[in-house]
């Protein structure tokens, strides 16, 4: 394993370029920025690519080399027909992975893919060398802790009952949560940011208004559910996408409901991994159940699926610019749960 060699990777982006940018700055304070390149390994040429880590540095000791993309054959090639330029290619690619155990002892090099082909012998000889640091999506309490420490960054503070309410809106996309979190630092001025705020200023995902539609059918709150289905319409958002979104809670309903029929005194932690959910969706239905009986909530599904099935029978039509029956369809659902649901 080569100590000059990187490969970053992993599906959270925001931590990886986050990653990026701290290598970046410490690098700068110690070596300046004359000794810093950035480099598309999707088009470069592989020739110029090693060229460019074969350079000796300007007025320094080490030069860093962040290559992101990794070098691959094109998409278009026809397998049953291998050209000269797809040899010349493959030829290259192979040039360039031989190449990866000489890389100068003066070239810190980092290849930057986020979601790479690991079929690909490039990508093997890579990790074969490399250290690699994979960048995963947080979640729990390690999602919490980053948000209530992203927010110190921005100048004020959030409680961690107050960032998990915050990631249940906006999602687990670090780089909106950022957003959300700027927003609110310039409008509540450094001041620690509260609930009502939240409810406010973030915008809510799809996800986030069929969670509380559902949350306010588990209250009987018909005027608050159909308020939460006409904001999701407003959004712009897919109607029938709403709708599978709503059968997949009460699915989860379902699913939370057995799981403490067989563990009463489990927590939401342990249901939020078993079931790989959010822990506050967890532990905010863990709360719902006590408002229903298991018959109510399977009628209930019962149901969803008749809608289900008069969606793909066309006995409901919907278009991209009419999606007046499915609303109402939904509707006459919400009423009839909230009236019998008691």
């Amino acid at each position: 394993m080569k100590n000059n060699l990187f490969l970053f990777t992993g599906d959270d982006t925001f931590l990886l370029h986050a990653q990026m940018k701290s290598w970046e700055e410490a690098f700068k304070e110690k070596h300046g920025d004359m000794n810093l390149i950035v480099l598309d390994g999707s088009t470069m040429e592989v020739g110029e690519m090693i060229a460019q880590t074969e350079t000796m540095p300007f007025l320094g000791e080490k030069r860093l080399i962040f290559i992101e993309g990794l070098p691959e054959a094109p998409k278009t090639r026809n397998v049953d027909k291998v050209t000269k330029k797809d040899e010349a290619r493959d030829e290259e690619l192979k040039k360039l992975a031989d190449y990866l155990e000489k890389i100068p002892e003066t070239s810190v090099v980092v290849f930057v893919q986020p979601a790479p082909d690991k079929r690909k012998s490039l990508y093997k000889k890579i990790v074969q060398l490399a250290t690699v640091k994979e960048f995963i999506p947080l979640t729990g309490i390690s999602l919490s802790q980053w948000v209530q420490n992203q927010a110190k960054v921005h100048g004020t503070s959030i409680s961690s009952g107050e960032a998990e309410y915050l990631t249940s809106l906006a999602g687990q996309d670090l780089w909106r949560i950022d957003q959300e979190l700027r927003k609110l630092s310039a409008y509540l001025e450094g001041q620690p940011i509260d609930r009502k705020s939240i409810d406010c200023l973030v915008i809510h995902t799809i996800e986030a208004n069929v969670f509380h539609l559902t949350d306010a059918l588990g209250v009987k709150d018909y005027r608050k559910a159909v308020q939460n289905l006409h904001r999701t319409m407003a959004a712009g958002e897919n109607l029938r996408q709403t709708f599978y979104m709503i059968v997949r809670q009460f699915r989860l309903f379902l699913q939370v409901g057995g799981y403490l029929n067989h563990y009463p005194n489990t927590s939401p932690a342990n249901i939020a991994t078993s079931l790989k959910i959010h822990p506050f969706v967890a532990k905010n239905t863990m709360g719902q159940l006590k408002h229903f009986k298991l018959e109510e909530l399977k009628s209930a599904y019962e149901r969803l699926l008749d809608i289900d099935v008069a969606l793909k029978t066309s006995g409901i039509r919907i278009t991209t610019d009419d999606q007046d029956e499915l609303a109402m369809a939904i509707e006459r659902f919400i009423l009839r749960f909230c009236a019998t649901a008691k």
